[in-house]
């Protein structure tokens, strides 16, 4: 698997992202807001993101912009996990990660929060999965 974000990994749909933004299968896991929902095997690719730093959250557009610049990089490294859990389901998603922090944070402490950020969506998939199968 590549380390790549391409443009088909991108959610950019506005009819896409307004069904997620409608679904109630969300959490939070500081500093993150997470919404996702689950789609029938996709034939570009097991998983959209849509990156979320809210202007309110931080006001100067370079901060936003460098926030939403460490978010990419920190998914792209660790995708891997979560494409292997949907292409063995044989599922895809679209997902949105919400910044709900006022603060600009460091690469290495949201390496940490991304990381244990996909392991709770992987977990709640999974739970979603056995569910659905029952």
């Amino acid at each position: 698997m590549h380390n790549t974000f391409s443009k088909k990994e991108r959610l950019c749909s506005q009819k896409a992202i307004d069904e997620l933004m409608a679904q109630e299968t969300k959490f939070f896991s500081h500093p993150f807001m997470v919404r996702w929902h689950k789609l029938p095997q996709n034939a570009e690719t097991p998983a959209k993101l849509l990156i979320i730093v809210p202007k309110r959250r931080l006001r100067h557009a370079v901060d936003r912009n460098r926030t939403k610049r460490l978010i990419r990089e920190c998914y792209r490294k660790q995708k891997h996990k979560l494409y292997t859990l949907l292409n063995e389901q044989n599922t895809s998603i679209n997902l949105s990660l919400s910044y709900a922090d006022n603060n600009c944070p460091d690469y290495h402490t949201l390496w940490d929060k991304t990381e244990k950020t996909l392991d709770r969506l992987i977990s709640e998939i999974e739970k979603s999965l056995t569910e659905t199968k029952l």
